[in-house]
């Protein structure tokens, strides 16, 4: 008599949901999490990750705490009771990716880049890059301090290249336009 697979329950389901959620927030790709969980010390190919992701596969305690590592996240953000595990996070100023939203945001703000300068998207990428890195530094070996002296300048350096706005002196709030 062969033996059947046991199906993955509520927690489970939980558990890959939230993976998901934690992954897509930080802007990775399936592959980079993969990496970090091995990293973590728990060997993790990305279709293996793919199929937790989807409920196909169980997780153990070790990729549980793999997993949660990988993330930068407590264990229990991932499992259900933690209604932390999947909230929004514009809605917590300390929540990963929150860094690299307000980059983007900033950046989105700023318009057309190519018509900015042709050296705007490159420094965006750069501003982009440095945001993720904020957000996650412990993994990194890099030092907070480090890493925002260099967004912020990488930021000037991209706020410098926007068009300022033509100076105002009628002090009328700009009520008396001429006819």
């Amino acid at each position: 008599m062969a033996a059947r697979a046991i199906q993955i329950g509520e927690a489970g389901e939980h558990l890959a949901a939230a993976v998901t959620a934690h992954r897509q927030r930080r802007g990775w790709d399936q592959r980079h999490l993969a990496e970090r969980v091995t990293a973590a010390g728990r060997p993790m190919s990305t279709s293996v990750l793919g199929k937790v992701e989807s409920g196909a596969r169980r997780v153990d305690v070790d990729d549980l705490v793999a997993l949660a590592a990988a993330l930068d996240v407590p264990p229990s953000q991932l499992l259900p009771g933690d209604d932390t595990a999947v909230s929004d996070p514009f809605e917590d100023a300390s929540a990963p990716g929150m860094v690299r939203a307000r980059v983007l945001d900033d950046i989105a703000a700023l318009g057309d880049l190519e018509a900015l300068d042709p050296t705007a998207p490159t420094l965006a990428a750069i501003a982009v890059r440095l945001a993720t890195e904020v957000d996650a530094p412990a993994s990194l070996g890099t030092s907070l301090h480090s890493l925002s002296k260099e967004l912020r300048q990488v930021l000037a350096d991209l706020r410098s290249l926007s068009p300022e706005e033509p100076d105002d002196d009628d002090d009328l709030d700009d009520l008396a336009t001429p006819e």
